[in-house]
Protein backbone atom coordinates (compact mmCIF):
# COMPACT_ATOMS: atom_id res chain seq x y z
CA UNK A 1 0.00 0.00 0.00
CA UNK A 2 1.38 3.45 -0.69
CA UNK A 3 2.04 5.72 1.51
CA UNK A 4 -0.03 9.04 2.42
CA UNK A 5 1.24 12.14 1.64
CA UNK A 6 1.04 15.49 3.31
CA UNK A 7 -1.21 16.49 0.00
CA UNK A 8 -3.40 13.25 1.26
CA UNK A 9 -3.41 14.26 4.74
CA UNK A 10 -4.37 17.85 4.14
CA UNK A 11 -7.03 16.80 2.13
CA UNK A 12 -8.44 13.96 4.41
CA UNK A 13 -8.10 16.96 7.55
CA UNK A 14 -10.51 19.33 5.01
CA UNK A 15 -12.46 16.52 4.21
CA UNK A 16 -13.21 15.92 7.85
CA UNK A 17 -14.00 19.88 8.89
CA UNK A 18 -16.41 19.96 5.75
CA UNK A 19 -17.96 16.80 6.64
CA UNK A 20 -17.89 18.19 10.85
CA UNK A 21 -20.16 21.48 8.53
CA UNK A 22 -22.55 18.88 6.89
CA UNK A 23 -23.36 17.43 10.59
CA UNK A 24 -23.94 21.09 12.37
CA UNK A 25 -26.16 22.05 9.29
CA UNK A 26 -28.56 19.01 9.98
CA UNK A 27 -28.25 19.35 13.68
CA UNK A 28 -29.80 22.96 12.97
CA UNK A 29 -32.48 21.81 10.38
CA UNK A 30 -35.51 22.60 12.37
CA UNK A 31 -34.13 26.38 12.95
CA UNK A 32 -33.45 27.04 8.56
CA UNK A 33 -36.20 29.28 7.20
CA UNK A 34 -38.29 27.07 5.40
CA UNK A 35 -37.46 29.36 2.27
CA UNK A 36 -34.27 28.29 2.60
CA UNK A 37 -33.88 24.66 2.38
CA UNK A 38 -34.37 24.29 -1.04
CA UNK A 39 -31.32 26.13 -1.90
CA UNK A 40 -29.50 23.66 0.82
CA UNK A 41 -31.32 19.93 -0.05
CA UNK A 42 -28.11 18.14 -0.73
CA UNK A 43 -26.50 19.35 2.60
CA UNK A 44 -29.44 18.51 4.28
CA UNK A 45 -30.00 15.25 2.56
CA UNK A 46 -26.39 14.33 3.59
CA UNK A 47 -26.72 14.99 7.55
CA UNK A 48 -30.29 12.93 7.32
CA UNK A 49 -28.57 9.69 5.70
CA UNK A 50 -26.26 10.20 7.73
CA UNK A 51 -28.33 10.91 11.02
CA UNK A 52 -30.44 7.34 9.54
CA UNK A 53 -27.08 5.08 9.92
CA UNK A 54 -26.04 6.37 13.50
CA UNK A 55 -29.39 5.61 14.55
CA UNK A 56 -29.10 1.94 13.04
CA UNK A 57 -25.69 1.18 14.04
CA UNK A 58 -24.43 -1.43 16.41
CA UNK A 59 -27.51 -3.42 15.91
CA UNK A 60 -26.31 -6.86 16.66
CA UNK A 61 -29.76 -8.61 14.78
CA UNK A 62 -30.74 -7.52 11.66
CA UNK A 63 -33.46 -4.53 11.58
CA UNK A 64 -36.91 -5.27 10.24
CA UNK A 65 -38.02 -3.53 6.80
CA UNK A 66 -40.51 -1.30 9.37
CA UNK A 67 -38.01 -0.88 11.55
CA UNK A 68 -35.23 0.62 9.30
CA UNK A 69 -38.37 2.64 8.03
CA UNK A 70 -39.04 3.83 11.42
CA UNK A 71 -35.30 4.78 12.09
CA UNK A 72 -35.53 6.47 8.40
CA UNK A 73 -38.62 8.83 9.49
CA UNK A 74 -37.49 9.49 13.24
CA UNK A 75 -34.05 10.97 10.86
CA UNK A 76 -36.37 12.87 8.73
CA UNK A 77 -36.28 10.65 5.82
CA UNK A 78 -39.65 9.84 4.15
CA UNK A 79 -39.77 6.66 2.47
CA UNK A 80 -39.44 7.51 -1.12
CA UNK A 81 -36.22 9.57 -0.35
CA UNK A 82 -35.05 6.81 1.44
CA UNK A 83 -35.00 4.39 -1.98
CA UNK A 84 -34.35 6.61 -4.35
CA UNK A 85 -32.11 9.22 -2.51
CA UNK A 86 -30.69 8.27 0.27
CA UNK A 87 -29.86 4.61 0.26
CA UNK A 88 -28.18 4.49 -3.22
CA UNK A 89 -26.22 7.73 -2.19
CA UNK A 90 -24.92 5.78 1.22
CA UNK A 91 -24.04 2.79 -1.14
CA UNK A 92 -21.90 4.86 -3.41
CA UNK A 93 -20.07 6.40 -0.93
CA UNK A 94 -19.33 2.80 0.62
CA UNK A 95 -21.56 3.89 3.82
CA UNK A 96 -23.88 1.24 3.81
CA UNK A 97 -25.20 -1.21 1.65
CA UNK A 98 -28.83 -2.99 1.27
CA UNK A 99 -31.12 -4.95 -0.11
CA UNK A 100 -34.74 -4.57 -1.52
CA UNK A 101 -37.06 -7.24 -2.18
CA UNK A 102 -39.73 -8.35 -5.45
CA UNK A 103 -42.08 -5.37 -4.20
CA UNK A 104 -38.83 -2.39 -3.79
CA UNK A 105 -38.74 -2.35 -0.49
CA UNK A 106 -36.14 -1.88 1.73
CA UNK A 107 -35.32 -5.14 3.70
CA UNK A 108 -32.00 -5.26 5.04
CA UNK A 109 -29.71 -2.31 5.45
CA UNK A 110 -25.59 -2.87 6.28
CA UNK A 111 -23.90 0.05 7.57
CA UNK A 112 -20.10 0.93 7.61
CA UNK A 113 -20.23 3.26 10.22
CA UNK A 114 -16.76 3.40 11.30
CA UNK A 115 -15.19 0.72 9.10
CA UNK A 116 -14.87 3.26 5.98
CA UNK A 117 -14.17 5.93 8.06
CA UNK A 118 -15.77 7.94 11.18
CA UNK A 119 -19.23 9.77 10.91
CA UNK A 120 -17.78 13.32 9.92
CA UNK A 121 -15.23 11.59 7.51
CA UNK A 122 -18.31 9.61 5.79
CA UNK A 123 -20.52 12.83 5.51
CA UNK A 124 -18.47 14.51 2.66
CA UNK A 125 -18.27 11.59 0.39
CA UNK A 126 -22.21 11.18 1.31
CA UNK A 127 -22.46 14.59 -0.13
CA UNK A 128 -20.41 14.37 -2.81
CA UNK A 129 -22.48 11.56 -4.39
CA UNK A 130 -25.74 13.75 -3.76
CA UNK A 131 -24.20 15.76 -6.60
CA UNK A 132 -24.71 19.36 -4.76
CA UNK A 133 -24.55 22.65 -6.39
CA UNK A 134 -21.86 25.52 -5.90
CA UNK A 135 -23.75 27.23 -3.87
CA UNK A 136 -24.32 24.57 -1.06
CA UNK A 137 -20.35 23.98 -1.71
CA UNK A 138 -19.43 27.01 -0.91
CA UNK A 139 -22.20 27.64 1.89
CA UNK A 140 -20.53 24.44 3.49
CA UNK A 141 -16.98 26.07 3.19
CA UNK A 142 -18.32 29.56 4.60
CA UNK A 143 -19.55 27.63 7.70
CA UNK A 144 -16.48 25.79 8.08
CA UNK A 145 -13.96 28.83 7.92
CA UNK A 146 -16.05 30.89 10.61
CA UNK A 147 -15.28 27.76 12.84
CA UNK A 148 -11.56 27.91 12.28
CA UNK A 149 -11.45 31.60 13.48
CA UNK A 150 -13.24 34.90 13.15
CA UNK A 151 -12.33 36.82 10.60
CA UNK A 152 -13.54 40.14 9.29
CA UNK A 153 -15.88 39.64 6.04
CA UNK A 154 -13.29 41.10 3.92
CA UNK A 155 -10.82 37.82 5.32
CA UNK A 156 -13.42 35.56 5.12
CA UNK A 157 -14.12 36.11 1.67
CA UNK A 158 -10.41 36.21 0.47
CA UNK A 159 -10.14 32.70 2.36
CA UNK A 160 -13.35 31.66 -0.23
CA UNK A 161 -11.28 33.30 -2.86
CA UNK A 162 -8.36 31.05 -1.99
CA UNK A 163 -10.71 28.35 -2.36
CA UNK A 164 -11.32 28.74 -6.29
CA UNK A 165 -14.62 30.52 -5.77
CA UNK A 166 -15.36 33.94 -7.59
CA UNK A 167 -16.56 37.39 -5.79
CA UNK A 168 -20.53 36.46 -6.57
CA UNK A 169 -20.26 32.51 -5.86
CA UNK A 170 -18.24 33.64 -2.28
CA UNK A 171 -20.87 36.33 -1.77
CA UNK A 172 -23.75 34.31 -2.04
CA UNK A 173 -22.30 31.41 0.11
CA UNK A 174 -21.33 33.89 3.48
CA UNK A 175 -24.90 35.06 2.78
CA UNK A 176 -26.43 31.26 3.21
CA UNK A 177 -24.15 30.59 5.52
CA UNK A 178 -25.39 33.54 7.40
CA UNK A 179 -28.85 33.05 6.69
CA UNK A 180 -29.00 29.26 8.52
CA UNK A 181 -27.55 30.91 11.99
CA UNK A 182 -24.45 28.47 11.16
CA UNK A 183 -22.31 31.67 10.94
CA UNK A 184 -23.10 34.84 12.51
CA UNK A 185 -21.63 38.19 12.55
CA UNK A 186 -20.63 41.30 14.90
CA UNK A 187 -19.75 44.69 13.96
CA UNK A 188 -16.37 45.80 15.15
CA UNK A 189 -16.04 49.76 15.50
CA UNK A 190 -12.28 49.65 15.38
CA UNK A 191 -12.24 47.66 12.43
CA UNK A 192 -15.26 49.46 10.67
CA UNK A 193 -16.37 45.99 9.69
CA UNK A 194 -18.36 43.11 10.61
CA UNK A 195 -16.58 40.00 11.97
CA UNK A 196 -17.40 36.99 10.32
CA UNK A 197 -17.71 33.62 13.04
CA UNK A 198 -19.04 30.59 14.13
CA UNK A 199 -20.47 29.69 17.72
CA UNK A 200 -18.39 26.36 16.84
CA UNK A 201 -14.52 28.60 16.76
CA UNK A 202 -14.04 27.39 20.39
CA UNK A 203 -14.13 24.25 19.42
CA UNK A 204 -11.08 24.51 16.77
CA UNK A 205 -8.71 23.41 19.76
CA UNK A 206 -6.50 26.28 18.43
CA UNK A 207 -7.27 28.25 22.16
CA UNK A 208 -7.78 27.08 25.43
CA UNK A 209 -10.64 28.46 26.60
CA UNK A 210 -9.90 29.19 30.40
CA UNK A 211 -6.47 30.65 29.61
CA UNK A 212 -8.01 32.91 26.75
CA UNK A 213 -10.51 34.15 29.23
CA UNK A 214 -8.26 34.78 32.36
CA UNK A 215 -6.33 37.46 29.56
CA UNK A 216 -9.74 39.34 29.49
CA UNK A 217 -10.16 42.73 31.22
CA UNK A 218 -11.78 41.90 34.51
CA UNK A 219 -15.10 42.63 34.26
CA UNK A 220 -15.73 40.47 30.95
CA UNK A 221 -13.39 38.13 32.74
CA UNK A 222 -15.37 37.41 35.63
CA UNK A 223 -18.78 37.19 33.96
CA UNK A 224 -17.56 34.44 31.45
CA UNK A 225 -14.77 32.30 32.91
CA UNK A 226 -17.13 30.71 35.48
CA UNK A 227 -19.86 29.29 33.98
CA UNK A 228 -17.38 28.22 31.34
CA UNK A 229 -14.97 26.45 33.79
CA UNK A 230 -18.35 24.63 35.48
CA UNK A 231 -19.34 23.40 31.72
CA UNK A 232 -15.70 22.14 31.20
CA UNK A 233 -15.77 20.16 34.34
CA UNK A 234 -18.98 18.99 35.49
CA UNK A 235 -20.30 17.56 31.99
CA UNK A 236 -24.31 17.53 31.95
CA UNK A 237 -24.77 20.69 34.62
CA UNK A 238 -28.18 21.35 35.34
CA UNK A 239 -28.76 24.73 34.42
CA UNK A 240 -29.99 25.84 37.70
CA UNK A 241 -26.71 24.80 39.06
CA UNK A 242 -24.80 26.92 37.13
CA UNK A 243 -23.24 29.64 38.79
CA UNK A 244 -24.33 33.41 36.64
CA UNK A 245 -22.52 36.15 38.31
CA UNK A 246 -24.50 38.80 35.33
CA UNK A 247 -27.78 38.34 34.48
CA UNK A 248 -28.45 37.12 30.65
CA UNK A 249 -24.53 35.78 30.86
CA UNK A 250 -25.51 32.53 30.25
CA UNK A 251 -27.35 33.07 27.61
CA UNK A 252 -24.44 35.51 26.01
CA UNK A 253 -22.25 33.02 26.34
CA UNK A 254 -24.40 29.81 24.93
CA UNK A 255 -25.28 32.64 21.68
CA UNK A 256 -21.21 32.53 20.88
CA UNK A 257 -20.84 29.20 21.38
CA UNK A 258 -18.69 29.42 24.63
CA UNK A 259 -21.08 26.94 26.25
CA UNK A 260 -23.73 24.83 24.95
CA UNK A 261 -27.14 23.87 26.08
CA UNK A 262 -29.79 20.27 25.85
CA UNK A 263 -33.05 20.42 26.93
CA UNK A 264 -35.01 17.38 27.97
CA UNK A 265 -39.05 18.06 28.38
CA UNK A 266 -41.37 15.32 30.17
CA UNK A 267 -44.99 15.14 29.18
CA UNK A 268 -45.40 14.68 32.67
CA UNK A 269 -45.75 17.20 35.64
CA UNK A 270 -42.09 17.07 36.04
CA UNK A 271 -41.76 19.37 33.03
CA UNK A 272 -37.97 20.57 31.35
CA UNK A 273 -34.38 20.78 32.62
CA UNK A 274 -31.74 22.68 30.57
CA UNK A 275 -27.94 20.68 31.16
CA UNK A 276 -24.80 22.33 30.02
CA UNK A 277 -22.00 20.98 28.12
CA UNK A 278 -18.68 22.68 27.37
CA UNK A 279 -18.02 22.51 23.52
CA UNK A 280 -14.23 21.23 24.02
CA UNK A 281 -15.93 18.01 24.42
CA UNK A 282 -16.30 17.71 20.43
CA UNK A 283 -12.72 17.95 19.61
CA UNK A 284 -12.08 15.35 22.39
CA UNK A 285 -14.57 13.23 21.19
CA UNK A 286 -13.28 12.39 17.35
CA UNK A 287 -11.20 9.64 17.91
CA UNK A 288 -14.75 7.78 18.37
CA UNK A 289 -16.51 6.23 15.80
CA UNK A 290 -19.90 8.09 15.17
CA UNK A 291 -18.31 11.60 17.49
CA UNK A 292 -20.59 14.09 18.95
CA UNK A 293 -21.79 15.26 15.88
CA UNK A 294 -25.05 14.06 16.79
CA UNK A 295 -25.44 15.00 20.30
CA UNK A 296 -26.29 11.46 21.63
CA UNK A 297 -23.94 11.04 24.21
CA UNK A 298 -25.94 14.58 25.64
CA UNK A 299 -29.19 13.17 24.77
CA UNK A 300 -27.97 9.74 26.63
CA UNK A 301 -26.98 12.02 29.97
CA UNK A 302 -29.72 14.36 29.77
CA UNK A 303 -32.49 11.61 29.79
CA UNK A 304 -30.10 9.62 32.84
CA UNK A 305 -29.62 13.23 34.96
CA UNK A 306 -33.29 14.06 34.14
CA UNK A 307 -34.28 10.56 35.18
CA UNK A 308 -32.62 11.28 38.57
CA UNK A 309 -33.51 14.77 39.26
CA UNK A 310 -37.02 15.66 37.59
CA UNK A 311 -39.19 12.48 37.38
CA UNK A 312 -41.87 12.52 39.81
CA UNK A 313 -41.13 10.81 43.18
CA UNK A 314 -44.51 8.97 42.89
CA UNK A 315 -43.74 7.03 40.34
CA UNK A 316 -40.01 6.36 41.23
CA UNK A 317 -36.75 7.49 40.01
CA UNK A 318 -33.41 6.71 38.98
CA UNK A 319 -31.60 6.41 42.20
CA UNK A 320 -28.22 6.83 41.05
CA UNK A 321 -27.18 7.55 37.37
CA UNK A 322 -23.78 6.44 37.25
CA UNK A 323 -24.35 3.31 39.01
CA UNK A 324 -27.31 2.61 36.24
CA UNK A 325 -24.98 3.12 33.55
CA UNK A 326 -22.50 1.21 35.12
CA UNK A 327 -24.49 -2.07 35.11
CA UNK A 328 -25.62 -1.28 31.53
CA UNK A 329 -22.37 -1.42 30.14
CA UNK A 330 -20.99 -4.54 32.59
CA UNK A 331 -24.82 -7.02 31.90
CA UNK A 332 -25.93 -5.48 28.99
CA UNK A 333 -29.14 -4.82 29.98
CA UNK A 334 -31.04 -3.47 33.09
CA UNK A 335 -34.40 -4.10 34.76
CA UNK A 336 -37.41 -5.40 34.82
CA UNK A 337 -38.88 -2.55 35.54
CA UNK A 338 -42.67 -1.22 34.48
CA UNK A 339 -42.05 1.90 32.78
CA UNK A 340 -38.82 1.24 30.75
CA UNK A 341 -41.41 0.22 28.12
CA UNK A 342 -42.60 3.38 27.89
CA UNK A 343 -40.12 6.08 29.04
CA UNK A 344 -36.95 5.35 26.94
CA UNK A 345 -38.50 6.07 23.41
CA UNK A 346 -36.23 8.96 22.62
CA UNK A 347 -33.52 6.72 22.97
CA UNK A 348 -34.55 4.39 21.43
CA UNK A 349 -35.21 6.47 18.23
CA UNK A 350 -31.40 7.32 18.30
CA UNK A 351 -30.68 3.38 18.37
CA UNK A 352 -29.04 4.11 21.24
CA UNK A 353 -30.52 1.35 23.87
CA UNK A 354 -33.60 -0.97 22.89
CA UNK A 355 -36.46 -2.19 24.83
CA UNK A 356 -37.10 -5.98 25.40
CA UNK A 357 -40.83 -6.21 26.92
CA UNK A 358 -41.68 -9.33 28.87
CA UNK A 359 -45.31 -11.08 29.20
CA UNK A 360 -46.11 -9.02 32.38
CA UNK A 361 -46.07 -5.73 31.09
CA UNK A 362 -42.92 -5.14 32.45
CA UNK A 363 -39.55 -4.50 30.46
CA UNK A 364 -35.50 -4.58 30.40
CA UNK A 365 -33.35 -1.45 29.47
CA UNK A 366 -30.58 -3.41 26.65
CA UNK A 367 -27.11 -1.86 25.70
CA UNK A 368 -27.20 -1.12 22.14
CA UNK A 369 -24.12 1.46 21.14
CA UNK A 370 -21.82 0.48 23.91
CA UNK A 371 -19.77 3.58 22.70
CA UNK A 372 -22.35 6.30 23.31
CA UNK A 373 -23.24 4.89 26.69
CA UNK A 374 -19.30 4.60 27.70
CA UNK A 375 -18.97 8.20 26.80
CA UNK A 376 -22.01 8.98 28.51
CA UNK A 377 -20.74 7.29 31.86
CA UNK A 378 -17.15 9.57 31.83
CA UNK A 379 -19.48 12.49 31.94
CA UNK A 380 -21.94 10.96 34.79
CA UNK A 381 -18.95 10.24 36.76
CA UNK A 382 -18.00 13.78 36.51
CA UNK A 383 -21.16 15.28 37.39
CA UNK A 384 -22.24 13.22 40.72
CA UNK A 385 -21.60 13.40 44.01
CA UNK A 386 -22.59 9.82 44.40
CA UNK A 387 -20.27 7.03 45.77
CA UNK A 388 -21.83 4.23 43.61
CA UNK A 389 -23.06 1.66 45.82
CA UNK A 390 -26.82 1.13 45.48
CA UNK A 391 -28.67 -0.89 43.36
CA UNK A 392 -29.74 0.80 39.78
CA UNK A 393 -33.56 1.20 39.96
CA UNK A 394 -35.11 2.51 36.51
CA UNK A 395 -38.59 3.27 37.04
CA UNK A 396 -40.07 6.58 35.50
CA UNK A 397 -43.60 8.25 36.01
CA UNK A 398 -42.60 10.69 33.04
CA UNK A 399 -39.29 10.21 31.19
CA UNK A 400 -38.61 12.59 28.63
CA UNK A 401 -40.41 12.92 25.11
CA UNK A 402 -38.63 15.84 23.56
CA UNK A 403 -35.22 16.56 23.23
CA UNK A 404 -33.51 20.27 21.74
CA UNK A 405 -30.11 19.82 20.96
CA UNK A 406 -27.42 23.16 21.04
CA UNK A 407 -28.14 24.28 18.20
CA UNK A 408 -31.90 24.62 18.71
CA UNK A 409 -31.57 26.21 22.06
CA UNK A 410 -29.07 28.52 20.56
CA UNK A 411 -31.86 29.35 18.11
CA UNK A 412 -33.94 30.51 20.82
CA UNK A 413 -31.89 32.90 22.86
CA UNK A 414 -32.61 36.48 22.19
CA UNK A 415 -31.84 40.02 22.80
CA UNK A 416 -29.75 39.91 25.65
CA UNK A 417 -28.49 43.57 25.76
CA UNK A 418 -25.56 44.37 27.99
CA UNK A 419 -24.70 40.97 28.55
CA UNK A 420 -24.27 39.99 24.83
CA UNK A 421 -21.70 42.78 24.36
CA UNK A 422 -19.87 41.06 26.77
CA UNK A 423 -19.96 37.74 25.09
CA UNK A 424 -19.48 39.32 21.60
CA UNK A 425 -16.26 41.18 22.38
CA UNK A 426 -14.66 38.26 23.63
CA UNK A 427 -15.63 37.35 19.78
CA UNK A 428 -13.03 40.40 18.69
CA UNK A 429 -10.89 39.71 20.96
CA UNK A 430 -10.21 36.12 20.35
CA UNK A 431 -10.04 37.57 16.46
CA UNK A 432 -6.60 39.59 17.55
CA UNK A 433 -4.98 36.26 20.15
CA UNK A 434 -5.78 33.90 16.60
CA UNK A 435 -3.69 36.95 14.70
CA UNK A 436 -1.06 37.10 16.93
CA UNK A 437 -0.45 33.48 17.37
CA UNK A 438 -0.36 33.12 13.64
CA UNK A 439 2.28 35.87 13.70
CA UNK A 440 3.71 34.11 16.84
CA UNK A 441 3.92 37.42 18.32
CA UNK A 442 3.03 35.10 21.38
CA UNK A 443 1.36 31.29 22.31
CA UNK A 444 -2.67 31.09 22.15
CA UNK A 445 -2.33 29.11 24.94
CA UNK A 446 -0.32 31.10 27.58
CA UNK A 447 0.33 29.21 30.46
Amino acid sequence: MAESTTADLDVNRSYRRLGRAVTRVHQASRTIDPALRPRLESLLHAGEAMDFVARIHGFSDPLSASALESFAVQAGIGRQSLHSTVLPALKAANVADFALDTQGVVIEVQEFLGVTGNLIEQSYRVLQQLNPTIDEIVTLHSIEVASFAPLTTTQHLDQLHRRGFNDQVSETGLNLALATGLTKRVNSVDLAEDVIYSPYVWESGQIEIASFLRGLPSGERDALLGICEQAAQHPGLALPLLAQPTPGVFGAAQKVGLVQAATVKSTGGSGAQTYVFSPTLESEDDRLTTTEALNQRKLFVAHMLFGHERAERSGGRIHDPVVLVRALLNRGSVGPASNISTDYHLLEAHGIVRVRETDHGRAYLELVKEEIVEGGLAWLQNSSTSAGTTDPTVNLLRAPDEFTNPEQTRAGAGDLGAADEIARSAILELRKELQRATRQDRPANPR
